[in-house]
């Protein structure tokens, strides 16, 4: 009898295991989005500064700052509407310097420095919206760009 206990007991734990880790749309196909951060003789800008998402589907966006400033990402009305996951960020030898979890809405990146932050969109967007530098002259200087959910 307690045999068949033990043995009922491991196949519910293994079942459920297996349950939990094929819903985990959070860490399946993850698509990378580059997203260059910097300025010209033209201004300052988010390269590209059109993007697209899909709902249900894991990005990790990839924020390289080419510049010799900061500058940060605002997700504004686009951070309503997703799950972040975590933000990872590394040395120049790939060494994680820190991960952060929970709710965010804005991200720092200092010059020549690359953040990635792992997002999950759960909510579509009515038409495009922004994401925005809101470092003082940054956003009147043309950073800014637009983002839709699907």
């Amino acid at each position: 009898m307690y045999a068949i206990r033990t043995i009922f007991g491991l196949s519910a734990l293994v079942f459920a295991t297996t349950a939990t880790a094929e819903g985990d749309l959070s860490r399946a196909n993850v698509i990378d989005v580059a997203i260059e951060l910097g300025s010209n003789d033209e201004g300052m800008y988010f390269s590209p500064d059109n993007y697209e998402f899909e709902t249900g589907q894991a990005y990790r966006l990839i924020l390289t700052n080419v510049d010799e400033i900061k500058h940060e990402v605002a997700l504004n009305e686009m951070g309503e509407r997703i799950f972040t996951r975590k933000i990872e960020a590394s040395d120049v030898d790939g060494n994680l310097i820190t991960e952060v979890k929970g709710s965010i809405r804005e991200v720092e990146v200092g010059p020549g420095r690359t953040v990635e932050w792992f997002i999950v969109p759960v909510q579509t967007t009515d038409g495009p919206v922004e994401i925005t530098c809101e470092i003082p002259g940054h956003y009147e200087s043309g950073m800014h760009a637009s983002v839709v959910i699907n």
